[in-house]
């Protein structure tokens, strides 16, 4: 009876150990390991884009410069609604109001020069707010009434997509995938078979960067004659580069 309890116990270990070894990071040191590279690529169209811009105006009274700051946001988001952008995707980064002061330098005399006295020239308000776009074939009507409501400054749009992590995993699963086929290779080439990952590391994040177009309003109105600003989207590459070390025997 002991020796067959002896038994069991033995061939419990044994397959106890054998799973262990399959899992990165189990503890036991490995001796004998090979490192191979992976890189995953993934092309795609992006999927969203966010435009910011702001809304500024100064006045001699504070509340008739929010009056007016007011007054055009409420048209731009009008607009903008009708044309598709949803409520929820029109965000407000900040809004500030801030007094403007001119300084008059006094008549100086021989080497002394009086410190100048501020006036209040009025107050500046300013209103920022960044868009996020889903239907880009709306883009280019976004800008024109951006352009057309005379906003004061501009930056976008910037193309990229509404779920980065999601676009990121695709790419690294593809980069994993291409490590396993070169272990494969290489044990086969060195006549070992792979044991276990014993390390993994990524570089470069996987994570895609926001494509930008350019676009200057300069602040002015644009005339409904002239042509739209052309946005083309295109594609937009996301790379992952992985770095495994396997254990061999």
């Amino acid at each position: 009876l002991v020796g067959v309890f002896l038994t069991f116990f033995l061939i419990a270990s044994t397959v106890k150990t054998i799973r262990e070894t399959r899992f990165a990071g189990s503890g036991l040191s490995a001796t004998n390991t090979i490192t191979v590279s992976g890189k995953g690529e993934v092309n795609k169209s992006p999927d969203t884009a966010k435009v910011s811009f702001s809304v500024r105006s100064e006045k001699k009274v504070l509340k008739e410069a929010q009056d007016e700051v007011s007054g055009k946001i409420a048209k731009i988001k009008t607009d903008l609604i009708a044309k598709g952008v949803e409520e929820k995707y029109i965000k407000t980064d900040s809004y500030t109001s801030y007094p403007q002061y001119d300084y008059n330098q006094a008549r100086c005399y021989s080497s002394y020069c009086p410190p100048s006295t501020p006036t209040l020239r009025g107050y500046e308000v300013s209103h920022a707010i960044t868009l996020n776009i889903k239907n880009l074939d709306s883009v280019e009507a976004v800008l024109a009434i951006l352009a057309t409501n005379t906003v004061t400054d501009m930056s976008g749009p910037n193309f990229g997509f509404e779920d980065d992590k999601m676009v990121a995993r695709e790419a690294r699963d593809l980069a994993i995938a291409d490590a396993k086929t070169e272990a494969d290779k290489l044990a086969k080439s060195l006549g070992v078979r792979v044991v276990r990952i014993v390390s993994f590391s990524e570089n470069g994040g996987g994570y895609p960067m926001p494509m930008y177009a350019k676009v200057e309003l300069g602040g002015v109105a644009m005339d409904m004659n002239q042509t739209t600003p052309q946005i083309p989207v295109g594609e937009q590459k996301v790379t992952s580069n992985v770095t495994i070390v396997y254990e061999i025997r």
